[in-house]
């Protein structure tokens, strides 16, 4: 069943169309017409970390906004503007640090992909810089970063080289926080927790150069490879944040005749068809991404891609995030399993399932008694549990 979307949603929606159009101008005025919760708008905008956007459609479409909401909102897009500036030029510091050491690296979303997607720096919401290496190369990386200034935060600082070998069998990254400027790092060793999930990460080549400056860039994935990986990662995180999706749209508008097409057969080739068929599937109908009725016609008929589009809309306009909610991530943990059909990506899958990175934070193990984790997996879990119900209760 399509659960029922707000107007607060619908505004939302319609303020990430892009790129700026009279289309786009007609839908922000006619959905912001009728009488809105504006409050609720703002938290619906903030929840979808899509202010940048929201901005520039309200600025453009000029509807009737409370002084005290349009003021909040340019207040917030102007600090994301501000945090972004910082964010690329901390970006090019580090890629300079990297070639100084000869460690090859990649920048994935961020200001690049605001770049691509937008033409804008300012319009995408940027919390932190992701930042890709090879396997074998994290624990290098790991160390430069410290050396630049940064302290790791997740996994504590207090775990030793074992224990952080431990941690990225289950996680992808290790997360950095430099404490002076108060900027995030993620330094990923590979795209997702499920290593089977885009194994073969281009580090190296096909990549391409993204200006910040007029004379400076950074270093991201190709075309083939950036698109396929946003479709996993907003299928991964059961696209919960509008943001992910806007990304997508932009995206394809941008595309030439057959360029779509193009786009979800390299997907294919790559491991996750699946995640961008529901990428198709909920632009068309979220956002009006025009896209050729042939394709959507296929994607439709099959019935997992509608199950993940399902799946999808129901977490992508509920008012809390996943984790939020009571059970909230059960349907997200559920569609994970339907976004590969090859086996060993389920194993994979399950495995991730019945080793909790929380666990090892929480219980740091030898590695000779990992295998121990998936029989704690339920005394911690209610352990934890308990503890935050009696946190509660206080």
């Amino acid at each position: 069943m399509t659960p029922s979307l707000s107007r607060e949603f619908l505004l939302a929606a319609a303020c990430t169309i892009w790129p700026p159009s009279d289309r786009r101008t007609e839908i922000i005025r006619e959905a912001a017409a009728d009488p809105l919760d504006w409050d609720g708008f703002l938290r619906v905008v903030v929840r979808h970390r899509v202010v940048g956007l929201v901005h520039d459609g309200l600025t453009r479409a000029q509807p009737t906004v409370p002084p005290a909401i349009a003021r909040e909102i340019g207040v917030q897009a102007a600090a994301q503007v501000r945090q972004n500036l910082a964010l690329a030029a901390e970006g090019l510091r580090l890629q300079r640090l990297f070639a100084e050491a000869d460690l090859p690296v990649v920048f994935v979303k961020g200001v690049t992909l605001a770049t691509l997607a937008y033409g804008d720096l300012g319009l995408r919401h940027g919390r932190d810089l992701d930042l890709v290496v090879r396997p074998e190369s994290t624990l290098p990386a790991a160390a430069l970063l410290e050396s630049a200034g940064y302290r790791r935060s997740e996994p504590p600082a207090s775990f030793n080289e074992a224990q952080v070998r431990t941690w990225l069998l289950r996680r992808k990254e290790l997360t950095y926080i430099h404490e002076e400027r108060r900027l995030v790092v993620e330094l990923h060793s590979r795209l997702f927790d499920n290593p089977r999930l885009m194994a073969k990460m281009p580090v190296t080549e096909p990549l391409r150069i993204v200006a910040v400056t007029e004379e400076l860039g950074l270093r991201t994935f190709g075309e083939d490879d950036l698109f396929a990986y946003l479709c996993a990662h907003g299928a991964f995180h059961c696209w919960f944040r509008l943001k992910w999706l806007a990304d997508i749209g932009a995206l394809l508008t941008r595309q030439p005749e057959g360029g779509a097409e193009r786009l979800y057969r390299a997907a294919e080739t790559r491991g996750v068809g699946r995640p961008a068929a529901q990428a198709f599937l909920l632009c068309r109908r979220l956002l009006g991404t025009t896209l050729p009725d042939q394709l959507i016609a296929v994607l439709r008929k099959n019935t997992t891609v509608r199950w993940l589009e399902a799946i999808a809309m129901q977490t992508i306009t509920a008012d809390l995030e996943p984790t939020e909610q009571l059970f909230g991530t059960t349907l997200n943990n559920l569609s994970l399993f339907l976004l590969n059909r090859e086996w060993r990506y389920w194993l994979a899958e399950l495995e991730n399932h019945l080793i909790s990175p929380v666990d090892i934070l929480m219980l740091p193990l030898p590695d000779q008694l990992r295998v121990l984790y998936p029989l704690l997996r339920l005394p911690l879990w209610l352990w934890r549990k308990s503890h935050l119900l009696h946190f509660s209760k206080q």
